[in-house]
Order: structure tokens, then C-alpha cells, then sequence
């Protein structure tokens, strides 16, 4: 089950789960990180209503797929947790979109 180099859960070994009814599954586990420093490059921005989180990852980080980063720079919330008005941090883009390869 590999997944993305942007993906949240790069890194992270599959849970294997044995279920009485379906036998052994893998997944993987729910990955909660304390919020990112946004470091210098951050900026904010009102949350209006209209766009959705992945519409907004796509115009600053220039990937739908990395939604995840703006909602950890905002406290981990769920978009539906976010308010019209207020203030989201935008991480900047290397931020988000630095691989860290083995070996370097």
C-alpha cells in the first residue's frame, strides 16, 4: 500500500488488523502531528465560505492533495470546523512540499 511523497502518511508502516468476519486487513494509522511551524514565508488569509480547503491548497501550495497541510497549520481542524472570517495560515510552499529523502 505505498502512498504519495506528499501524502501525511509517507513514513508510516501499515497496521495489519485480524477481524473476526472479514480476516486481515491492513491500513494505516491515523497520523496526528503537533502543528507545523509555519516558519518566515507564511502568510494569512480570511476564510470566505465559498472555497473549499482543497481549492485553496491548489492556488497556494499548487496541489489539491496537500489540503491536509493548510488544516494542520490551523490547528488539525476539520474543514467543516473552520468559521467565515477567520484567519487561516497558509504555510509557504517549500514548506509543504519538502521530501526528505533517506541518505541526505
Amino acid at each position: 500500500m505505498p502512498v504519495g511523497p506528499f501524502s501525511r502518511y509517507r513514513d508510516l508502516d501499515p497496521v495489519e488488523v485480524v477481524h473476526a468476519s472479514r480476516g486481515r486487513t491492513r491500513s494505516l494509522p491515523v497520523r496526528r502531528l503537533p502543528t507545523p511551524d509555519p516558519g518566515p514565508g507564511a502568510r494569512r488569509r480570511r476564510f470566505t465560505g465559498y472555497e473549499p480547503v482543497d481549492l485553496l491548497a491548489l492556488r497556494y501550495l499548487g496541489r489539491e492533495e496537500l489540503y491536509w497541510w493548510l488544516l494542520d497549520a490551523n490547528g488539525g481542524r476539520l474543514p467543516a470546523a473552520l468559521t467565515v472570517g477567520e484567519p487561516l495560515l497558509i504555510p509557504p510552499l517549500d514548506l509543504a512540499t519538502r521530501v526528505e529523502r533517506p541518505g541526505r
